[in-house]
């Protein structure tokens, strides 16, 4: 069964409710992960340039009566491309800021490297919408809304992070994250941490509830992604059943071995397997070796 645009939602959403886990841990993301991931979020991205330049092409010779048939191809490709966004961008602040607590030069890299590419991506999506295809304005104005609300949950997502780290390059519209990061700052400390995140995942789900029929082009790549985020946070951010605990219990329970039998039960109803049989020709060392800007 393949993984659902809700599904990868909902994983940028708990990654962001326990980011905490990731910056305040006493190891960093280790290298396997970070390369796992980057090397998923690469191959992905290819392979999107690569249709959207096919897309753009085939537009240009087809008469416009006939793009009708390009949009069915296009459309799961581009909703797939701004929603696969958030959690993009969510993991990229997430690394970004346990750099900063640790004051190290670990993810931040790999962090703005993937980001960048998956903006490229989405601006070629953009031009294929605004002056690739011409087909009915109800039909563009769906993937448009889906867009529109991918970047609102992106900056509503990272806002404690921006908040608390500065780190406003990543939001779509820092002033929006900044105002949503100070909003769950006073909803936290109001109550306890668990309901306000509850209440964001249960708002995540419902978002894009409406997205659980798109056949998504990148199933593969999606799922090296998604292991490789759930396989960075440590082993004690869950429990035995690969669920995440509370914030509060794993600052008590600090120090657990490695997370990836945790992650494999915590995937294993998705079927992601535990080999990804990817392959990246690109040198991760060189860029594993350039300083966070």
């Amino acid at each position: 069964m393949s993984l659902t645009l809700r599904q990868i939602a909902e994983t940028a959403a708990f990654a962001s409710a326990r980011s905490t886990f990731l910056i305040e841990s006493s190891r960093a993301v280790t290298e396997q992960h970070l390369h796992n991931y980057w090397k998923c979020c690469r191959g992905r991205t290819m392979d999107w340039l690569r249709k959207l330049d096919a897309l753009l092409s085939e537009a240009g010779v087809t008469p416009p009566e006939d793009h009708s048939r390009l949009w069915r191809t296009a459309e799961p490709l581009l909703a797939e491309v701004f929603v696969t966004e958030i959690l993009t961008r969510v993991w990229a602040t997430t690394l970004t800021a346990a750099d900063l607590h640790r004051r190290e030069s670990i993810g931040g890299p790999i962090a703005r490297n993937t980001l960048k590419s998956h903006t490229e991506a989405r601006n070629r999506a953009m031009s294929l919408m605004v002056d690739g295809l011409h087909v009915p304005v109800s039909q563009m104005s769906r993937v448009d809304c889906l867009r529109r609300k991918a970047e609102r949950w992106s900056d509503l997502l990272i806002g404690h992070l921006v908040l608390n780290y500065q780190l406003d390059e990543f939001a779509f519209e820092s002033t929006r994250s900044v105002e949503f990061g100070q909003s769950q700052m006073r909803e936290v400390i109001k109550a306890t941490d668990e309901p306000v995140w509850e209440f964001v995942l249960a708002g995540v789900r419902l978002a894009f509830s409406s997205t659980d029929d798109v056949e998504l082009p990148s199933d593969v790549w999606n799922r090296g992604v998604l292991r490789s985020v759930l396989g960075s946070f440590p082993a004690d951010s869950f429990d035995g059943t690969g669920t995440f605990k509370s914030i509060r219990r794993v600052r008590i329970e600090r120090g657990q071995p490695d997370s990836d039998r945790v992650v494999d039960a915590l995937l294993q109803s998705s079927g992601v397997s535990n080999r990804s049989g990817l392959r990246s020709s690109l040198k991760f060392s060189e860029l594993r070796k350039r300083p966070t800007e």
